[in-house]
């Protein structure tokens, strides 16, 4: 286990050039936290990338951390939080929902600028 599970928004962030995203993944490749990253933030990325130069850069930042897979724990954990939304959830929702009880099952703080998105799910989420 991690210290924190980081969401796209830090990822991405940091790619732009954000000091706070550049300083929690600095904080990360130096070794003074560590963190972890859901597949669904693999999904998010990817289908944003719009280069190979794009893409090698995140696979280098990506190396410091550690991928944690989808369980089936997981997965139930994000649809029991999604049953209680009226109507059929959103693909947007969905992600957010197994990103967050991916940190919920590993007992990871969640960094996000998306606070918001993650606390209808989960409660240990910082902002960055």
């Amino acid at each position: 286990m991690a210290d924190a599970l980081f969401d796209t928004t830090v990822l991405i962030d940091y790619y732009r050039g954000d000091v706070g995203a550049r300083r929690l993944v600095d904080a990360v490749r130096t070794g003074v936290m560590t963190a972890s990253f859901s597949p669904v933030t693999s999904y998010e990325l990817w289908i944003g990338i719009r280069s190979r130069e794009e893409e090698l850069d995140f696979l280098a930042v990506l190396r410091h951390f550690e991928e944690a897979p989808l369980t089936s724990a997981m997965a139930r954990q994000a649809a029991y939080w999604l049953r209680d939304t009226r109507g059929r959830p959103t693909e947007d929702l969905i992600r957010d929902a197994l990103i967050a009880a991916t940190a919920a099952v590993r007992d990871e703080v969640i960094y996000t600028r998306n606070v918001r998105d993650f606390l209808r799910f989960y409660t240990r989420v910082q902002v960055y």
